[in-house]
């Protein structure tokens, strides 16, 4: 093989409830693009242009199409599972208009895969952050004068969010966790969560939002129907007594310790920058992965 000759590896991706399967032949992945355009950002896209086009598996009508802006791209979500899966560029003839987002390629971490930088955010048209009109979240634990309250909301604006937090999230004083972790919903998902009390967190427009859960069903996953941006985790309130009480020990006392608080993401807020120094130093990366049980199988 000549040394310019890149090796070709075939990938196998999914997403996470196995409804939309594929598999793709392009050079050994090595590197990640990250954009910071409002639609990356709030998705956690990390993509892949492969270059060639996507041999699907198994397709079950699941996704959804979001556009936005010039509608010059479309991109693709599993209305099921919320899984971003990849996207088109109407500007650009197949299999060139082709990006595949990494985070759907099984066992590929991509946590320790070279970056690329795209400046998206100068495109245009600009993105116009939709308002919170709702509202303020008044935590107990947290007097009136004080604390810092953000807005977010999905991509749409379908649905908004306020969240208050006893101090700013990116400074020194926010010593509260924040997580990334990799296991296989919350690697696909892409989410960089904090977990606020509930009445910390005030979420409109629920109507437009729609929920997945999966394995011990403990949690419902809360994403917008529209966009497919993830929001936040509550209790699967279809859980009985007798479910909770058949689950295992250690998922009982996990479930116990966060019965009062919503994990949420901090990706949907508008006035914070998620990758910003102040906020990344504080990102403890989880290996959910080798502790989930049981193991998720790759479909």
């Amino acid at each position: 093989m000549a040394e310019t000759e890149a090796k070709i590896t075939k990938y196998r991706g999914n997403c996470h409830c196995g409804g939309f399967v594929f598999e793709i032949e392009m050079p050994e992945v090595k590197q990640i693009v990250l954009c910071n355009c409002s639609i990356c950002i709030k998705k956690s896209y990390v993509s892949l242009m492969p270059g060639v086009e996507l041999n699907i598996i198994k397709d079950e009508g699941l996704h959804t199409e979001y556009s936005f802006g010039n509608k010059n791209l479309t991109h693709r979500f599993c209305s099921k599972c919320g899984t971003a899966t990849y996207g088109t560029a109407a500007a650009y003839p197949p299999p060139m208009n082709l990006g595949v987002n990494a985070r759907c390629i099984q066992n590929l971490d991509v946590w320790k895969l070279n970056t690329k930088f795209y400046d998206g955010a100068t495109g245009d048209p600009k993105y116009t952050p939709p308002a919170y009109t709702g509202p303020e979240p008044t935590p107990a634990g947290i007097p009136e004068n004080e604390g810092k309250i953000y807005h977010g909301s999905c991509h749409c604006g379908a649905v908004t969010v306020a969240v208050k937090t006893k101090h700013p999230i990116d400074s020194e004083a926010y010593t509260e966790p924040v997580m990334e972790c990799n296991c296989s919903a919350c690697m696909r998902g892409g989410e960089t969560r904090i977990y606020p009390l509930k009445d910390a967190l005030i979420v409109q427009g629920k109507e437009n939002i729609t929920g997945y859960v999966f394995g011990h069903k403990v949690w419902r996953d809360n994403f917008c129907k529209i966009c497919g941006v993830h929001i936040y985790k509550d209790l699967n309130e279809e859980q009985t007594e007798e479910d909770i009480a058949n689950l295992p020990e250690d998922i009982q006392k996990f479930r116990n310790n966060f019965i009062n608080h919503r994990p949420f993401n901090l990706r949907v807020l508008n006035d914070l920058d998620v990758d910003s120094p102040g906020v990344k130093g504080k990102v403890r990366q989880v290996d959910g992965w080798t502790r989930q049980s049981p193991p998720y199988v790759n479909p």
